[in-house]
C-alpha cells in the first residue's frame, strides 16, 4: 500500500513537472506570437496610412478630372464644329493657289513696268527741264548791236576841245522779255594805255523783240584814241 502511494506521488510530481514545462513553453509561444501580431498590426497601420494617402490623391485627381471634363467636352465640340470650316478653308486655299501664283506673276510684271515707266518719266522730266531752260534763255532779254558804228572825230586844231567819239546805230532786244537799265559801257584808250573815256550811254528800258536807235557824242581831250570798246549791259528786272 505504501508503494502505491509512492508511485502515485511520483506520477503526480512528473505530471506537475511536465505541466510546468508545458506552461513555460506555452507562455513563451504566446509571447512570441504576441510580438509577431504586434509587428503585423504596426505594418497593417502603416499600409492603411499609405492607402489613405493614395486614396486622398486619387480623390483629388478625380475631382480635377471631373472639373475639367466639361472644358474638354466643350473643346472637343468646338473642334468638331470647326472641322468643316477648316476643311472648307483648306479647299479654298488649294483651289485659289493657282490664282494667287498668277496674281503674283502679274504683280511682278506690273512692278517691272512701273520701274520702266519711272525711268521714262525721269528722262522726260530731264528733257522738260532742259527745254524749259532753253525757253527761259530764249525769252530772256538779250541786247545785240545792229549796225552800231563808232568814229573818233577830231578837228584840225589839236587844241580844239571838241574831239569826240561818235557812237551811232541800233540796239535790238532779240529776247521776249523786257531789258531794263539798258546802257552801253564805253571805254576808250589813248597812247600808252591812258583811259580817255569811261562812261555810259543810257538806253533805258527796251521791250522784248524791239529796238532803239543810238546817236551819241562822247567828248574827250588830248591825243587821238588808239582803241575803244562798246559793251552792252542790262538787267532782267
Amino acid at each position: 500500500m505504501s508503494e502505491r502511494k509512492v508511485v502515485g506521488r511520483n506520477v503526480v510530481i512528473a505530471v506537475g513537472i511536465i505541466a510546468i514545462i508545458l506552461l513555460v513553453s506555452l507562455v513563451g509561444a504566446i509571447a512570441n506570437y504576441t510580438s509577431i501580431i504586434n509587428n503585423k498590426d504596426s505594418t497593417i497601420q502603416t499600409k492603411e496610412s499609405q492607402i489613405q494617402t493614395l486614396t486622398n490623391q486619387k480623390n483629388q485627381l478625380q475631382t480635377w478630372l471631373d472639373g475639367n471634363e466639361t472644358l474638354l467636352n466643350q473643346t472637343q465640340i468646338w473642334l468638331d464644329g470647326n472641322k468643316t470650316l477648316l476643311t472648307q478653308t483648306q479647299t479654298w486655299l488649294n483651289g485659289n493657289l493657282t490664282l494667287i501664283n498668277t496674281l503674283n506673276t502679274q504683280i511682278t510684271n506690273l512692278q517691272d513696268q512701273i520701274s520702266g515707266l519711272n525711268s521714262q518719266i525721269s528722262s522726260l522730266n530731264a528733257q522738260i527741264t532742259d527745254l524749259q531752260n532753253q525757253i527761259d534763255t530764249l525769252k530772256a532779254p538779250k541786247l545785240i548791236k545792229v549796225h552800231l558804228m563808232s568814229d573818233d572825230v577830231r578837228h584840225v586844231y589839236p587844241w580844239d576841245p571838241d574831239h569826240h567819239l561818235h557812237v551811232y546805230g541800233y540796239i535790238c532786244n532779240v529776247g521776249t522779255n523786257t531789258a531794263y537799265n539798258s546802257k552801253i559801257h564805253v571805254v576808250a584808250y589813248q597812247s600808252g594805255g591812258v583811259v580817255a573815256i569811261d562812261t555810259y550811254i543810257t538806253l533805258g528800258t527796251i521791250s522784248g523783240e524791239s529796238w532803239t536807235s543810238v546817236d551819241s557824242d562822247i567828248y574827250y581831250s588830248g591825243s587821238e584814241l588808239t582803241g575803244w570798246t562798246l559793251t552792252l549791259e542790262w538787267t532782267t528786272s
